[in-house]
């Protein structure tokens, strides 16, 4: 394995996914879809942690073993910090609304549950992972 080839690899995706999640937010911003703007990190992670991980394995750039797993947890942590740093300075401090609260009464005990930004991109983390594994199963049979 190419050290600066890997590496090449992994920035041109990162930089394909961080455009995809900037214009989908653009898209939603257009509409005046400003409550949903977290679906572009959606597509973003999506594209960087599926798609570009499904890449580099089938290259032979990277192994389908538990260094699959770190890679991924690492591109969505690093994804997500700049998510939340830059998609404010190309869109203005308003794209990501105060959170949503939902009132749920279950056997007798009232959650208030907070739908903010940061509860979807844990969400969609986990999500991430959960195709990760899929794949990753797919692949080892």
């Amino acid at each position: 394995m190419e050290n600066g080839s890997f590496v090449r690899a992994v920035i041109v995706n990162f930089l394909s996914a961080f455009i995809i999640s900037a214009v989908a937010c653009y898209f939603l911003l257009t509409y005046g879809l400003t409550e949903v703007i977290y679906i572009g990190n959606l597509f973003g992670l999506y594209f960087l942690v599926v798609f570009g991980t499904e890449i580099l394995i089938e290259s032979g750039k990277l192994q389908n073993n538990i260094q699959r797993f770190k890679f991924v947890i690492v591109n969505i942590i690093v994804f997500d910090i700049l998510f939340l740093i830059v998609m404010p300075l190309l869109f203005g401090a308003h794209i990501f609304d105060p959170a949503d609260n939902i009132f749920i009464v279950f056997g007798g005990f009232q959650y208030n549950l907070v739908l903010s930004v940061y509860f979807y991109m844990v969400v969609f983390a986990i999500l991430m992972l959960v195709f990760n594994y899929l794949f990753y199963r797919i692949e080892t049979r």
